[in-house]
């Protein structure tokens, strides 16, 4: 180390002659140059840059956690001075002294310099010294006598070490401040040492913080989640569980922590799930939990959890049934998207319908929607559920006409693992089971088998389906929305549809009726369908002529509401131009209305009549075969019945 003596005169040279010599560290030499170029006065005798009382408090509140966590280890620091004339001082990374602890008469020689807390020791205020030059550097360094730039810290000895945060920046400076008599290299050391204790401190208060976070997070996350959740041991001890079970089974945590699952739970499953090697996907149990009389119905999955390849427990998620079903019916479309404001007419007999259906809305009895087909069956069966009770659970429609025989039965009551060749493995639900609360629509009634009408008829009986190959009794809660074009009256004395099923079906029968009984409705249901076909072709808004629903309300409608949207469909594609008129028409329904318009009945009013009822006896009461023999249309036929009173 250099001389007292020799330092003092290479400090001079450089303040008053500009030279540097080579004998001096280079960290100093560096630091010198900057506090020239900061245009730091090498000659003051006390610190010249100093916090307010305020501006000290809210730098010591800033640096509140800092403080607290260096305060102890600075305290073990001073231990090892103490009474040898030493500061022990914790700056911020800016240089300004937030705490000090030292020997009352160091205190008092530092006072006099200025070098108390809320003082900047930076090299911009007070040229080069261990503190500043320690955050310039970014590395410890010890300063003694005239190796400091400016006057007032000549009679010392300093040694500082950065503190820093997880990321590598300064956060703080520690240092040692004392006699210059007193210097000695293990100091510097010893604050390097306290320097890397308080950043390991920090390490752990951080990492401490962000495991509280991250089991918070976890926390919430599991809570958040749509199944219940449970986390055991090897031995089958319950670890964790979340919100969601806790509803499921009724139970809260303190009720289920550090128990045995097979203590919580009455179900085999459970018993064997500790010491069970083989992962579980969806297993359907009935939840039976221990000192209840109630069941759930779940689903339960089961994966192994590992650390270093080593099982450390398992992971179980319960799933409710009813909600994957309610969630399989809004993905698979199982919702009714129809209500009563959605369909078109407002002749006398279509409000008379929807007076009866909205009423039937109103109850939970079975209805029986009869009517040709087209006629919107399928329309009203969705409005009735909308309209009720049910009308945010699934609405489920099945064509019983359209479904093979074999299979109608476990699309309806479900079939359990290997009930047949081909049967999905662990089982399907049926459409009963899907629609749990809410509606079955079953199309078509009429076309169902008798094997099928049994075991229908004991499923409206009983409340309750066993499924295809399976003994379990599930219980169901649904409402039965029928439908049929046929007469299921006569059907029944044909010994083609059971007496008593059609009892139970016929609660509420509601008969829509035909498309001609209605025609005041089809221009505003042509209107209707002409915008939305348009649309979904990609036609841009047509005009219509006046003799285009003219014509539409000609003809018979044998097909009713679907005949109509069919045919305007081919009508749009068909006009060229802008406006829609008869010409675009099929001509044989334009041929049709114009007979219907063209031919009169060549009698007086009472001959008419007369031939009118002697035509529909030669005819059996068949109108198509009355039409025919009168040489007019079905609906011309129609309006002369109405006309003339015949029925």
């Amino acid at each position: 180390m250099i001389d007292k003596k020799l330092m003092r005169k290479l400090w001079e040279d450089f303040v008053y002659r500009g030279h540097l010599n080579r004998s001096i560290k280079p960290e100093i030499q560096e630091a010198w140059l900057r506090s020239r170029e900061y245009g730091v006065n090498p000659h003051v005798r006390s610190g010249t840059q100093i916090l307010t009382s305020e501006g000290l408090a809210k730098l010591q509140q800033h640096n509140h956690e800092l403080i607290c966590i260096s305060l102890p280890l600075m305290e073990n620091l001073y231990s090892f001075v103490k009474g040898s004339g030493f500061l022990v001082i914790l700056c911020d990374e800016n240089g300004y002294l937030m705490k000090t602890l030292g020997d009352e008469e160091t205190f008092e020689l530092a006072n006099r310099i200025k070098f108390i807390e809320g003082a900047s020791w930076s090299e911009e205020a007070m040229g080069a010294n261990a503190i500043g030059t320690c955050i310039a550097m970014d590395g410890p360094i010890q300063v003694w006598a005239s190796e400091h730039y400016t006057e007032a810290c000549h009679p010392w000895t300093c040694s500082a070490a950065p503190i820093h945060d997880s990321e590598g920046e300064i956060i703080g400076i520690l240092n040692i401040s004392g006699p210059v008599e007193k210097v000695h290299p293990h100091t510097l050391g010893m604050v390097v040492s306290t320097a890397a204790a308080i950043e390991k401190q920090l390490q752990i208060i951080e990492k401490t913080r962000g495991n509280a976070v991250m089991k918070s997070l976890l926390e919430a996350t599991t809570d958040t989640l749509s199944e219940g959740m449970i986390i055991i041991d090897t031995a089958g001890k319950i670890l964790k569980t979340n919100e969601i079970l806790h509803r499921i089974i009724d139970k809260k945590e303190h009720e289920l922590a550090g128990k045995d699952i097979s203590e919580v739970f009455d179900n085999r499953f459970f018993k064997e799930i500790s010491s069970s090697k083989a992962n579980v996907v969806d297993k359907e149990i009935k939840l039976k939990i221990s000192g209840s009389e109630g069941q759930v119905g779940v689903l339960i999955t089961s994966k192994g959890i590992f650390q270093h390849k080593k099982k450390i427990g398992k992971l179980l998620t319960i799933k409710e049934i009813h909600r994957v079903r309610q969630m399989i019916n809004e993905f698979s479309g199982n919702q009714a998207k129809v209500t009563f404001r959605d369909i078109v007419g407002e002749s006398e007999k279509i409000r008379k319908v929807e007076l009866e259906a909205i009423a039937a809305a109103r109850s939970d009895s079975n209805v029986l929607l009869t009517g040709e087909s087209g006629t919107g069956k399928d329309i009203f069966a969705q409005a009735i559920h909308n309209e009720s009770d049910r009308r945010y659970k699934p609405f489920i429609a099945i064509n019983c006409g359209g479904i093979p025989r074999d299979l109608l039965g476990s699309e309806l009551f479900g079939y359990e693992d290997g009930a047949f060749t081909g049967a999905r493995r662990g089982g399907t639900p049926g459409k009963f089971e899907l629609a749990e609360g809410g509606t079955i629509f079953l199309d078509e009634i009429g076309e169902m088998s008798l094997e099928m009408q049994v075991l229908l008829l004991r499923v409206l009986q009983d409340k309750e389906v066993v499924r295809i190959g399976g003994y379990k009794v599930v219980p169901v809660n649904v409402r039965i929305i029928a439908a049929t074009n046929k007469n299921l009256q006569e059907e029944v004395e044909k010994g083609n549809f059971r007496e008593d099923l059609f009892f139970r079906l016929n609660v509420i029968p509601i008969t829509l009726p035909p498309l001609r009984e209605r025609c005041d409705d089809i221009p505003r249901l042509a209107e209707y369908f002409i915008e939305k076909l348009a649309m979904r072709i990609g036609r841009s808004p047509l005009k219509v002529k006046s003799a285009f629903y003219e014509t539409l309300q000609q003809y018979e409608w044998p097909g009713n509401v679907r005949e109509l949207q069919n045919i305007l469909e081919r009508a749009i594609v068909k006009c060229t131009g802008k406006m829609l008129g008869p010409e675009d028409l099929p001509a044989d329904l334009f041929a049709d209305s114009q007979t219907a318009t063209e031919k009169e009945l060549p009698m007086k009013d009472e001959i008419k009549r007369q031939a009118l009822v002697q035509s529909i006896k030669l005819c059996d009461g068949n109108y198509s075969r009355a039409a025919r023999h009168l040489g007019v249309s079905r609906s011309t036929l129609y309006r002369q019945m109405e006309k003339y009173g015949v029925r």
